[in-house]
């Protein structure tokens, strides 16, 4: 039953790879089951109880994610502050990812952590049930939940496989846990000798029944019913609940990392313009100090486009022609702002699209998976801003209420983040140089453009990034909003791609690519509208130039970012001249923030002495308290090794003995000889066994005595001694057995009396 738990484990993270692209959170999962198997079974071996069991496993939870996934966060191999600020930053971004992204998905830490933690809690109360408490049914209960809830979430690849691995091992599980129980006590004929055998003939014939039922049920699951023929047809209920909710949506800005990193030379799509622009997806207006998020609904309905231009707009109009190729997603990108679209393919006619106006996001129909394969022609209007009239525009836009809610921040956003922003943008005294001076802070030189860092934007990723200056688009835009909203000026995050790669043959057609996914900030400004900057480093969107003073430019590499070009025509006053130290903002010693940095227990990514009595007090009482069985074993074999001669442990035996009778209250007394409190220790509990008598008499012998005692003295005394303790442990409970097994007194030796 030792083994069949863990195949019956293994079978159900097995199951995982419908949810899962790639392989790299095998490892991790299957590591995390079996470190947990494993240490069940050596608690449960050594006795302990289950309470003990529950906080060791813990503990080894708690050091195992530490140290696959949090290694260099930690202090000494312990987890810091740190730790657990990364670790809640990936639990933060795996639960808002986990109704956006649609499997297979890319292993998040976050996801692969979830996951260590389920079938580590999976594998302990697996061994719980099935080897403390002799149950069949409970043991199989979570591993059939978790594989219906991967059942729920994961895709159709490998769904027969993972089924019949999953039913292969449960069947199996089943089948050795009932043989075990049923035989355990059985006589069989042929003597214990045969019994063996015979178990072992059991379970193959068990497992032979198994695999056959199993092949029967997978040949005969696509003839009972098809997706033509079904047995039972819920289509129509699962539609009418379809059309009776809103649609959930992926966020672009958690595949942005991806497409960078993993599909950098894939082509996301082609677009054929007569003007370069960012070619956009959507914008994202909601920030509740962990992700950037979209309050738009999506509904399944066509919307009107707004007209195309408007009189007296300052904008150009821009054609493109689009074919999507491998983008996986929902968006139609465009250029901003898009007026009206044209489908050139049969599958989007008919208006099987919709359009969100509030963030401008082009999206397609419920009956479409993606946008994949769709072609269409989109005109938009191209807005061209004059840098003199946007610094003429007054800052207090929050104040209008629809652009309220662009401008909310959380409560417990930092504040060292709102005073580093307040710094920034001294002497400002327009929303468009507030914001001028927030991208110029950015792109001063000191930030360096790196995708290799953890995904997010959470407040405490924020705080990290400020502070090393390392970040990809992802944090550059979203940390640019949140200050700029801190100064009251509405901001959103907007994701899309740069204009990609000229076709050399057609310089009119652009090939754009995975590395050249990007994020970057926009802020309204009263009468122009949505205004975007662009405080990434390497980058630049075309015809924004004369008012961002930044010039065009993109990836040049999947990695790599594209020198600066950086025009200085604009007004570099409002630019810092130096990088600014964020952690000197807050004075240590002042009140206030840096009172509540104090209290964070972090100093420079270790922990102020009260974390680390927190932290460090209960593992270590809770090793201790697991080591007392063990060291009391060691101690006894030292000292029956370090006992000299016969008389010696014969002596060592008899304290062992008495060490036992005191689980029953029996202890010597000082004025007793060694017979005296045997006979005294019989006729009180009363012992049946007259062995202790026995046992006594040698002792004072062996103590007294000129002569050295015989080899078979000692051999009496041990067998004696055993025979008294053995009776002793049938007379209390197992909880007082458990008492006594973890006093750690006798480690230190008998008590002087006065």
């Amino acid at each position: 039953m030792e083994v069949a738990g863990p195949i019956l484990t293994a079978a159900t993270a097995f199951s995982l790879i419908r949810v899962f692209e790639g392989g790299a959170w095998m490892w991790p999962v299957f590591g995390a089951a079996a470190l947990s198997h494993l240490l069940a079974v050596a608690v449960r071996r050594i006795g302990l109880g289950m309470l003990v069991s529950a906080a060791a496993s813990g503990v080894g939870l708690v050091f195992t994610v530490t140290w696959s996934h949090y290694g260099d966060t930690t202090v000494w191999g312990l987890p810091a502050g740190r730790t657990r600020a990364a670790l809640a930053d990936d639990l933060e971004q795996a639960w808002t990812s986990f109704g956006e992204l649609s499997p297979p998905v890319e292993p998040l830490d976050g996801f692969i952590v979830s996951a260590m933690a389920a079938v580590w809690l999976l594998a302990f109360l697996s061994d719980w049930t099935a080897m403390r408490t002799r149950t069949l049914f409970e043991p199989m209960v979570l591993p059939i939940a978790a594989f219906g809830f991967v059942g729920l979430v994961g895709d159709e690849r490998h769904r027969i496989l993972t089924i019949g691995v999953f039913t292969a091992a449960l069947l199996l599980f089943a089948s050795i846990h009932r043989l075990g129980a049923r035989t355990a006590n059985a006589v069989w004929s042929g003597g214990e000798g045969r019994a063996s055998t015979g178990r072992r003939a059991l379970v193959a014939g068990s497992a032979a029944t198994a695999a056959v039922a199993l092949a029967a049920a997978i040949a005969a699951g696509p003839v009972l019913g098809s997706d033509e023929d079904p047995i039972i047809d819920l289509t129509e209920v699962v539609e009418r609940g379809r059309r009776s909710s809103g649609r959930v949506v992926i966020s672009p800005l958690v595949d942005i990392r991806g497409r960078l990193v993993s599909q950098a030379e894939t082509v996301m799509f082609r677009v054929r313009a007569d003007e370069r622009s960012y070619w956009r997806l959507t914008s994202l207006d909601k920030f509740d100090g962990q992700v950037w998020t979209s309050r738009a609904d999506y509904a399944s309905r066509p919307t009107q486009l707004p007209s195309l231009f408007q009189s007296g707009s300052s904008v150009q109009e821009s054609v493109q022609q689009y074919r999507i190729e491998q983008m996986g997603a929902v968006w139609l990108p465009a250029a901003f702002e898009p007026r009206s679209l044209v489908a050139n393919t049969e599958s989007t006619a008919g208006g099987d699209f919709g359009y969100e106006p509030t963030s401008s996001t082009l999206i397609v129909g419920r009956s479409l998976a993606n946008s994949d394969g769709l072609a269409y022609t989109v005109s938009s209007a191209l807005p061209r801003f004059d840098p003199e009239v946007l610094m003429g525009i007054s800052p207090d836009a929050a104040t209008v209420p629809e652009l309220a809610p662009y401008a909310v921040l959380p409560p417990d956003f930092s504040p060292q983040v709102s005073d580093l922003a307040e710094q920034l943008t001294t002497g400002a005294e327009s929303g468009y140089e507030q914001a001028l001076a927030l991208q110029n802070f950015f792109r001063d030189g000191s930030f360096t453009y790196d995708a290799n860092v953890a995904p997010g934007h959470s407040g405490n990723r924020i705080e990290e990034f400020l502070s090393t200056r390392r970040g990809y688009c992802e944090q550059f835009a979203g940390t640019f909003a949140a200050m700029a909203r801190s100064l009251g000026l509405p901001a959103r995050v907007a994701v899309g791609f740069t204009v990609g790669e000229a076709d050399p043959d057609d310089p009119d057609l652009y090939v754009v690519r995975g590395k050249h996914a990007h994020a970057w900030p926009e802020v309204h400004l009263p009468g122009v509208g949505w205004v975007a900057f662009e405080p990434t480093p390497g980058r630049g969107a075309p015809g924004a130039q004369n008012y961002t003073g930044v010039a065009e430019n993109q990836a040049i590499g999947a990695l790599e970012a594209a020198p600066a070009e950086d025009s200085p025509d604009l007004d570099s006053a409002l630019a810092p001249e130096a990088p600014i130290d964020f952690d000197s903002l807050v004075p240590p010693d002042s009140p206030g923030t840096g009172d509540v940095q104090a209290e964070a227990g972090e100093d420079d990514g270790g922990l102020a002495w009260g974390a680390w009595i927190a932290i460090l007090a209960p593992s270590l009482a809770v090793l201790l308290f697991l080591l007392v069985p063990p060291f009391k074993k060691l101690r006894n074999q030292r000292r029956f090794l370090r006992a000299t001669g016969n008389r010696g442990k014969i002596r060592l035996l008899w304290a062992e003995t008495v060490e036992s009778l005191a689980l029953i209250n029996m202890t010597p007394r000082p004025d007793e000889t060694y017979v005296e409190f045997a006979r005294r220790a019989i006729e009180q509990v009363p012992l049946h066994s007259p062995d202790l008598r026995q046992l006594g008499e040698l002792a004072a012998a062996a103590t007294f005595a000129p002569t050295e005692p015989s080899d078979r003295n000692q051999w009496l005394a041990r067998t004696w001694s055993l025979s008294v303790r053995a009776e002793v442990n049938f007379r209390v409970s197992r909880r007082q057995r458990l008492a006594a097994a973890f006093n750690p007194q006798p480690l230190f030796g008998p008590r002087r009396r006065g």
